[in-house]
């Protein structure tokens, strides 16, 4: 089993911050940014507010199952990231980041009952910090999967090579 590598979860504090930042961006496009709707000259990137009442991609649902559901799913990331802690930290950090990424729309639902996404890219897709936390931390869970297989394989290969070999 190999040691804990703290360090690596210093790098959920700069990730807490900008899921921080997020709440605080939400809270001024709010009160100062247009209306999605209201936007007449579509561009790449432009930033108003789209209030998303739906789950990805506004798909629409219930607010209360949307929370249900959120919170069965933070729960079993989280435990995803506990029984991980020690044999793969990296696969911890990446559940780590997609809980944190969550939370930051999680809270916008309870508060506002909806997430609020404030950058809006190519007329079409709506967006905010929260959810490219999210999209990384989903991105960091695959590779470290990926990277964890590849270990597994390479490690039974070696055992079963020394077993042939008569060594043990």
């Amino acid at each position: 089993m190999r040691p804990i590598s703290l360090h690596v979860y210093w790098y959920l504090i700069p990730v807490a911050v900008i899921v921080g930042i997020d709440e605080w961006l939400k809270a001024q496009a709010l009160q100062w940014l247009p209306d999605e709707g209201s936007l007449v000259d579509p561009s790449v990137l432009l930033f108003a507010i789209h209030k998303n009442l739906g789950v990805a991609f506004d798909i629409p649902f219930r607010l209360e199952f949307i929370i249900l559901f959120s919170a069965i799913i933070g729960f079993g990331l989280l435990h995803i990231a506990y029984k991980n802690l020690r044999t793969h930290p990296d696969i911890t950090l990446a559940t780590a980041i997609i809980v944190l990424g969550a939370l930051g729309n999680l809270y916008d639902r309870v508060a506002y009952g909806f997430t609020v996404d404030y950058i809006i890219l190519f007329a079409r897709s709506a967006i905010n910090l929260s959810d490219i936390v999210i999209v990384t931390g989903v991105i960091l869970l695959l590779l470290c999967s990926r990277r964890t297989k590849k270990r597994k394989i390479f490690t039974q290969t070696n055992r079963s090579t020394d077993s042939a070999n008569g060594q043990n």
